[in-house]
């Protein structure tokens, strides 16, 4: 325990460092600020066991050969969240030799999806890493995953304008595919299907429907849309299915003013 717990704090203090160091980057460079409004929300449905064995859920034979069932033994539970506000992201100087892109990104929702400025980094491949120590909302990511340089790479499209970006670590596996559908002069309609497997903890899967309006000029989205549906079996103890959805909308650019 002592190793462990020793090891998450070296790895932690090494992020700390690593992020603090891009923090004074970005203030000694000129961003580029994208401010977007948002919506999210997220609708649960929860079916679950009340008692782990089936069998429990029956009482004694009423003389006649046949169990009275007391319960089916399922519990249904419901809850769901909305908030909306605006997004503000800082993109600082030009990608990293590992084709990394620096930002900054915080979120000042009407209700309860506020948080301050991280600084995260942003890849053409989707992936993003973010300051452990900063809270980032999921509908952050949203936003964030388009961000990275060389997220439309002409080198990786096919006669279809079709690429596709697969990632296996341990235990996850996704794999999305995107469609280029229009190009009004650099103005793009992208569609995204997205599917993520987790086998841990029961099934977990996650299947991400999005439409996307991009600026290739800007390299930056100037709409989302992001619908998903995450559906969770834990076997004989329930199921949970989730509904989230997130619109983005560019409102306000500063390389518009330039």
């Amino acid at each position: 325990m002592f190793k462990a717990t020793r090891l998450f704090s070296i790895l932690s203090a090494t992020f700390t460092v690593m992020f603090a160091s891009l923090a004074v980057a970005a203030h000694a460079d000129s961003p580029t600020t994208l401010v977007y409004n948002f919506t999210y929300s997220a609708n649960q449905n929860i079916n679950a066991r009340d008692d782990a064995n089936p069998a429990e859920a029956y009482g004694a034979p009423n003389g006649n050969g046949n169990d009275l069932a007391q319960s089916n033994g399922i519990s249904h539970y419901g809850g769901s969240l909305n908030d909306k506000g605006t997004m503000t992201v800082q993109i600082v100087g030009k990608p990293q030799a590992d084709r990394g892109q620096v930002v900054t990104i915080s979120e000042a929702g009407e209700q309860i999806r506020r948080a301050p400025a991280a600084t995260c980094i942003v890849y053409g491949n989707t992936q993003v890493m973010c300051d452990p120590n900063k809270t980032v909302y999921t509908e952050e990511y949203t936003l964030l995953r388009f961000l990275g340089s060389k997220f439309i790479d002409p080198n990786q499209l096919d006669k279809n304008k079709h690429w596709q970006i697969s990632q296996d670590a341990g235990p996850v596996s996704a794999t999305a595919d995107y469609t280029i559908l229009s190009n009004n002069n650099g103005a793009m309609q992208i569609s995204e299907t997205k599917k993520l497997r987790q086998a841990h903890g029961g099934s977990l899967t996650t299947d991400v429907q999005s439409k996307i309006s991009y600026d290739t000029g800007k390299a930056v989205p100037t709409s989302v849309d992001e619908y998903v549906t995450q559906r969770h079996d834990n076997g004989v103890q329930g199921t949970s299915t989730t509904i989230y959805q997130t619109t983005l909308q560019l409102v306000s650019d500063t390389m518009a003013k330039t």
